[in-house]
């Protein structure tokens, strides 16, 4: 592993349930990378009881975990831009309060994407990402850099067995078509993110913002996120 990628893993010593990954970006369109070649993703895990909670309806522990892992990734991401700056290096870090999601409900370029090709995760049916480690109990946050990071084995297609229907059954919306991902797919292929939006709209709190709403049935109840060693509830 390149110095580089170790000095990033080392800040990270004291965030044990971290997950990091390291992407080369160039198959990318250059406007979609905004003319970074690489990227250090990270995703941080809920807990046990989150997801557990979160399985019939949604939670309210669901919901705080959310805000504070919120608060909790930008800074992180600034360490690590800040340590590629201090080398010399072009960095931005990019979290949800600095990413502009259009009238499509789309992102230029998801964090979920950077996490494929990092080989830390896959798309799942419901469009969410897929960890082998927490299954889809994460939240993500991405930094672009010009750093030559040892990057991961891209995953190009679905890990998802072909036959589970659990997030196409549970969803409230019927967002989910039951499809499985591969590069290339387009998202509405996969589920519908109005329907999504509105049945989670119904659920949510009243004071939720706008594109921060969420029911998370198919992430708790994904197969992989249930036989994932999560941590134990979040202090």
């Amino acid at each position: 592993m390149s110095t580089i990628n170790q000095e990033i893993l080392s800040l990270l010593t004291t965030t044990s349930d971290v997950l990091v990954g390291f992407a080369d970006l160039r198959p990318l369109a250059k406007e979609v990378r905004q003319n970074f070649n690489y990227g250090v993703v990270i995703a941080l895990p809920y807990s046990r009881e989150a997801m557990d909670n979160s399985k019939i309806a949604p939670s309210q522990l669901h919901w705080e975990e959310y805000l504070a892992m919120g608060q909790r990734i930008p800074p992180i991401l600034d360490e690590i831009a800040d340590l590629l700056i201090q080398k010399q290096y072009k960095a931005l870090a990019l979290a949800k309060h600095n990413v502009v999601v259009n009238e499509d409900l789309r992102t230029v370029l998801p964090y979920k994407t950077v996490a494929t090709l990092a080989g830390i995760g896959w798309i799942g049916k419901c469009a969410a990402l897929i960890t082998h480690k927490y299954g889809s109990a994460v939240r993500m946050g991405v930094v672009l850099t010009n750093a030559p990071l040892e990057c991961g084995e891209p995953i190009t297609e679905s890990l998802c067995p072909a036959q589970c229907t659990v997030c196409v059954d549970v969803c409230p919306g019927h967002a989910v078509k039951g499809e499985l991902w591969e590069v290339g797919i387009d998202r509405d292929e996969l589920f519908d993110a109005r329907a999504c939006q509105k049945a989670a709209s119904a659920m949510a709190r009243p004071d939720a913002p706008p594109y921060t709403v969420f029911c998370g049935l198919c992430v708790a109840n994904c197969p992989f996120t249930q036989g994932a060693k999560l941590p134990n509830l979040l202090r």
